[in-house]
């Protein structure tokens, strides 16, 4: 396998360390602790016990109101970049550390979200209502989570609350926003049980200026509405959890409308254009054990995925394949744990194994002769162990060694970080190792239509590694914290699309990349104000020797920030003042790096204000300066700019009323 040699010397040396006691000096036998596995609510403000390695934690809690979608929420986070190619509410997906969409994890309570059939994880359908905290892993990646995704993780948690009670809020916005929500917690056979449904929906219909699709006669531009262009989300979470056992039901609906791209189009007699619904079903259950040093336990988890295109008027592509329905089943089971081998160490282990089956029905098969069963088994074997290398346990050390097979075939990878606490609330600490990926069903056997198979489709694979250092204590009065943290990956082997025609396109192993980066996060609270500060900048660069070579590669600005203030004021803090700051530099298209958009630089205010004990409203204004409608695209060479394919929605007004009972 691609890294035999090195795995295998990786293992020798794990086990001398593992053997040999981790420090030689006076007084070893008075090791400090490790702390426990399980991450509590109280840790939770700490990130060096999530992971060894970069991580964000972001709580929807603090912007509760405030009509923003998971990836609204993900913007905040830097070496994260949001990609809205379709607008606000469409098709969503991230990018981390200039990683492709299909190579970041997505899990919810525990259930990996990435399908086989799917490209990548569409952000935008997840529901944030009942959301928890967020965490984004970048670089180095727990043993807690399958895989080794090449960009990150993002994992997100759903509330369990601790106490009965629940909330009720209805909220409106422009362009016929409208959301409600419904939770309840209670306690229930010796433990707690939690409810939460919601629903939300948008026309979408924001006003921009389209040029008509002739950039170069100016006179023929037009004030246009956006048609076609509005969703309605629904879902339904069930939860309970005692001590020992804990289960999980969701179901979700996603009905999108499929708009036309604008330029030229949004007419009065513009047609119709497509439907993509889509349905979603999980279910979990697990169970914890404790034996001696060993806290280990047991899931299952199935997933059912329901996803129809219609174009009833054959208006989008005119080829005659607008009507396709896909349906997926996979389903799981895993066992994992963590066992304190002395004073000094914590190992922790993770073994799972599902299959997922996708069949797929409509045009693909019946006009294409396209394949309709699809079938895949996927297995992970993964271990790491936390060392104290240190008698006041101030520095450790994090190896891990990971298999992963994907429809027979497996690959090694490992990593480790090293991590030094110093003096006056700093630490330093730096991780690396590499990750691989399997082609996914979509890019293997392609959609019947527009993309043709590739069975001979090879692993994706690379390293990265980063450097930072943090900080945490006060400053001018304010409990501060700050990181800052230099990264670099590499990437072989690089599934790409690739168009073979005309009409047809085809995944191939093509491309390599290298990609650096700075991350910095901050944030400063005082009594009545507080601050949040990130900032990326990234040179992702294509390495594939041909005529993209040293070209940027897409989707990934170059510089983005976030800037977020806010204010307390009346008695008791009752009211919140904030404003929010956001920036996303000059942006490209194409592998060619031959069309650009521009930068983007929005604005946006509000106000929470606790009318009642158990009584809140939230008022505010996204992107204040209507800037989102403004954005153009143009050819890197020449050419004048021109009206974005899909523009973004730009001032938007809101307010939410929620009540706690």
């Amino acid at each position: 396998m691609r890294h035999k040699a090195r795995v295998i010397s990786f293992f020798i040396a794990l086990s001398l360390i593992c053997a040999a006691p981790p420090y030689a000096g006076e007084g070893a036998a008075e090791e400090v602790q490790l702390p426990e596995e399980e991450v509590t609510t109280a840790a939770e403000e700490d990130a060096s016990i999530l992971s060894p390695g970069t991580v964000s934690v972001v709580k929807p809690e603090e912007m509760e109101g405030e009509h923003k979608n998971l990836p609204e929420l993900l913007k905040e986070v830097p070496g994260l970049h949001v990609v809205e190619s379709k607008g606000r509410g469409a098709y969503t997906v991230a990018s981390v550390r200039g990683s492709t969409a299909a190579e970041v994890s997505v899990f919810v309570d525990g259930i990996l979200m990435n399908l086989g059939g799917e490209s990548a994880v569409d952000l935008s359908a997840i529901p944030t209502a009942n959301v928890e905290r967020i965490e984004i892993y970048r670089g180095y990646v727990p043993a807690r989570f399958a895989g080794a995704s090449m960009g990150g993780v993002i994992n997100i948690i759903t509330k369990t609350p601790d106490k009965a009670g629940g909330a009720l809020s209805l909220g409106a916005g422009s362009y016929g926003k409208f959301n409600t929500s419904l939770s309840y917690a209670m306690p229930l056979g010796g433990g707690s049980f939690f409810i939460g449904a919601n629903y939300e929906r948008s026309d979408g219909d924001f006003e921009y200026t389209n040029d008509n699709n002739t950039p170069y006669t100016p006179e023929d531009d037009y004030k246009a509405k956006r048609q076609n262009n509005g969703y309605k989300n629904s879902d339904v979470l069930l939860k309970w959890k005692n001590d020992d056992w804990s289960a999980r039901f969701g179901w979700k609906r996603s009905d999108r409308d499929l708009p036309y791209a604008a330029p030229g189009a949004d007419r009065d007699d513009s047609p119709q254009g497509a439907q993509l619904d889509t349905k979603q079903t999980d279910f979990s259950i697990s169970r914890r054990f404790k034996s001696g040093a060993v806290d280990w336990g047991i899931k299952a988890e199935y997933l059912h995925q329901n996803k129809k295109y219609d174009d009833e008027e054959n208006v989008l592509g005119g080829w005659g394949e607008q009507h396709n329905e896909y349906a997926t089943d996979r389903y799981g089971f895993a066992i994992d744990g963590a066992w304190r081998l002395g004073e000094s160490h914590l190992v922790e282990f993770l073994a799972d194994y599902s299959k997922e089956k996708l069949r797929a029905e409509g045009d693909i098969v019946t006009t294409f002769g396209g394949t309709s069963d699809f079938r895949r088994e996927a297995a992970d074997v993964q271990l790491q162990d936390t060392i104290s290398l240190s008698k006041d346990g101030t520095l450790t050390f994090t190896p891990i060694v990971r298999w992963n097979m994907w429809g027979g075939d497996g690959e090694f990878s490992f990593g480790a970080a090293l991590s030094k606490e110093l003096p006056h609330g700093w630490t330093i600490r730096a991780s690396g190792g590499s990750y691989n990926r399997a082609p996914n069903l979509y890019e293997l056997y392609g959609d019947g239509a527009f993309v043709r198979p590739n069975e001979n489709l090879g692993w994706e694979d690379g390293s990265q590694w980063d450097l930072g250092v943090s900080w945490k204590g006060k400053l001018a009065g304010a409990d501060a914290s700050a990181s800052l943290t230099y990264f670099g990956r590499r990437s072989n082997d690089l599934i790409e699309f690739v168009m073979t025609s005309p009409r047809y396109g085809q995944y191939i192993n093509i491309g390599k990349a290298r990609v650096n980066g700075i991350e910095f996060e901050g944030r400063a609270a005082w009594e009545k104000w507080d601050v949040k500060l990130s900032a990326t900048w990234t040179d992702a660069k294509n390495a594939t020797e041909d005529y993209r070579e040293e070209q940027p590669l897409p989707n990934r600005p170059e510089w983005e920030g976030y800037l977020r203030l806010s204010r307390k004021f009346l008695k008791d803090d009752a009211a919140t003042a904030f404003a929010e700051l956001r920036y996303i530099g000059e942006n490209y298209y194409d592998t060619a790096g031959s069309i650009k958009m521009d930068d983007l630089f929005t604005v946006g205010v509000g106000l929470h204000w606790r009318i009642r004990e158990r009584l809140k409203l939230t008022l505010g204004v996204d992107d204040i300066f209507d800037e989102g409608p403004e954005l153009k695209m143009y050819s890197v060479k020449n050419g004048p700019e021109r009206t974005m394919w899909y523009p973004l929605q730009g001032r938007t007004f809101y307010a939410t009323l929620t009540w706690e009972f």
